[in-house]
């Protein structure tokens, strides 16, 4: 059997362009004007979650609609995923136009048992910094 903690300290970068398009369409969904924002323009906190989209062909994607198990995260045999949460700071803003990434890192793997049966949680850290 594979041991989960063989996995902690695996990392993965994903590069990223803070383009324009997805800024006006988030604000369209905030039923606020639609326009396309100009280069050096701040994203709002939290509005980086507009980029980074994971992008996996359709063979790569498992029954649970996420990509198949064993990529970057641990191949935990469990029949579904959440998010339980995150801490952000943000030390300047992210514009758009910049080339941004995100390195992620695999801190911990916790195998639990509860109420509602077996659980696996897996803390990741995500730092996210501007590049020039």
């Amino acid at each position: 059997m594979m041991n989960l903690k063989d996995w902690v300290g695996r990392t993965e970068s994903v590069t990223d362009v803070a383009t324009a398009t997805p800024y006006a369409a988030l604000s369209a969904t905030f039923d606020r004007t639609p326009e396309r924002p100009p280069a050096g323009t701040p994203l709002p906190a939290l509005w980086h979650w507009l980029y980074f989209l994971p992008l996996h062909r359709q063979s790569e994607i498992g029954p649970d609609g996420h990509a198949k198990r064993g990529g970057f995260l641990p191949p935990v045999p469990l029949p579904r995923r959440m998010w339980a949460g995150s801490q952000f700071e943000f030390h300047k803003p992210l514009l758009v136009g910049d080339t941004l990434t995100r390195r992620s890192t695999i801190a911990d793997v916790t195998e639990k048992s509860g109420r509602t049966g077996r659980s696996s949680l897996q803390a990741m850290k995500w730092p996210r910094s501007r590049l020039r």
